[in-house]
């Protein structure tokens, strides 16, 4: 039983990186994979973008400061799920539930719970020069975050947020006297978002964000130094554009970057033994081909969205890594609907070329969000620019 093998089978496999890491020139490999998954099928319909998008419901795992910019006395909730990752067992899941309340003009509190499930696993183990059935069991991992938004002014406002991770993919086994168990992490999360026209009036406008994610201590699945991973953690930055036209009509464009704050594996494919802290400042200089493959570790989004007066959605996107780092190359498209204080979304993903990271990974996304002040009369006052759901 070798845990990079199940990280990499089971983790990798899921979000995209089907080359296996003897293919790839010094990956970044973590644990905890899931926490990479885009759980909305707003984001998933424009290239998974979402650290500038306009405010959803979903917002919370993008950039929780967005909260701040969907209007006076909101509440509401956002549910996720995706069914099924095409190529794989149908019984690997993915839910996400996501809550927010203001809690006035200048602040807002916020959480989710996400759980992925990878499906009953059958456990064989050579014994002897035997293979024998250990029995099964379905590994699972699961997050739980809060967050506190606070406005710094009229367009600008931040977000702080503790998480807490569980990793149990190899439940409590043990190899070669070597005992493993489910690994626990902690992290922290730092956003901020920008508008530049008044939340209350109707103009063009832009709109900029940033996300440092999933800072935070390594995951210990055992003992022993070799099977300690770091988290998935991150830095994403972006931008929008949003034109304004008919009474309630927005078209968004949309730009954005991913850099993995994570130390690189060598030539051999092994994990770097620096701490977290030192992983998140040495991840800008550690790609031996100095900075052109430190670009190639990015990953870069564009994306769309054309709102129709509140009620109709429609998107598409094109998200793309460099094949040596982990080849993700695939359009996007998605829509929502609008009923009240009901929205519901769905958003497909589409591989590109048979060399894509994505070649076996169609991807569906289903989200529901629900408006609790939809009655609101503050709320009907509510920007009709950002206040889109």
């Amino acid at each position: 039983m070798n845990i990079k093998n199940i990280l990499l089978g089971l983790g990798f496999g899921i979000i995209g990186l089907q080359a296996s890491s003897q293919e790839l020139v010094r990956p970044v490999i973590t644990g905890a994979p899931f926490l990479q998954i885009v759980p909305d099928a707003r984001a998933g319909g424009m290239a998974e973008i979402g650290v500038a998008s306009l405010p959803d419901s979903y917002s919370q795992f993008h950039n929780p400061a967005k909260f701040l910019f969907f209007g006076e006395e909101t509440s509401g909730i956002g549910l996720s799920y995706i069914p099924q990752f095409q190529g794989y067992a149908n019984d690997i899941f993915h839910a996400n539930a996501a809550y927010y309340q203001q809690l006035n003009e200048r602040s807002v509190m916020s959480g989710s719970l996400t759980y992925f499930s990878f499906g009953r696993v059958e456990v064989e183990e050579e014994i002897g020069g035997e293979v024998i059935n250990q029995g099964s069991f379905v590994p699972n991992e699961m997050a739980f975050d809060l967050s506190y938004s606070l406005k710094m002014s009229e367009n600008y406002g931040m977000s702080v947020s503790g998480r807490y991770i569980r990793s149990n993919i190899i439940n409590n086994r043990s190899k070669e006297s070597v005992e493993y168990r489910a690994a626990n992490a902690v992290a922290v999360d730092i956003s901020g978002y920008y508008v530049s026209a008044n939340p209350g009036d109707r103009e063009n406008m832009w709109s900029l964000g940033f996300n440092f994610k999933n800072l935070g201590s390594k995951l210990t699945y055992s003992d022993e130094e070799e099977v300690r991973y770091p988290l998935p953690s991150f830095m994403k930055i972006g931008g929008g554009y949003h034109i304004m036209s008919g009474r309630n009509d927005v078209l968004s464009f949309y730009g954005e970057a991913m850099k993995y704050l994570v130390t690189s594996t060598n030539d051999n494919g092994e994990l770097s033994d620096d701490s977290a802290v030192a992983g998140w400042f040495r991840s800008f200089t550690d790609a031996p081909d100095g900075f052109s493959e430190e670009i190639k570790e990015v990953i870069f989004s564009v994306g769309s969205e054309y709102n129709f007066n509140k009620v109709l959605s429609l998107r598409t996107g094109f998200i793309t890594q460099n094949r040596d780092k982990g080849n993700l190359n695939h359009l996007t498209f998605g829509g929502g609907i609008n009923y009240e204080r009901f929205n519901f979304d769905v958003a497909y993903q589409n591989p590109l070329g048979s060399n894509s990271g994505f070649q076996r990974n169609d991807v569906f996304k289903l989200s529901l969000s629900i408006d609790l002040n939809y009655n609101s009369p503050s709320q009907q006052k509510a920007n009709p620019v950002v206040s889109l759901r």
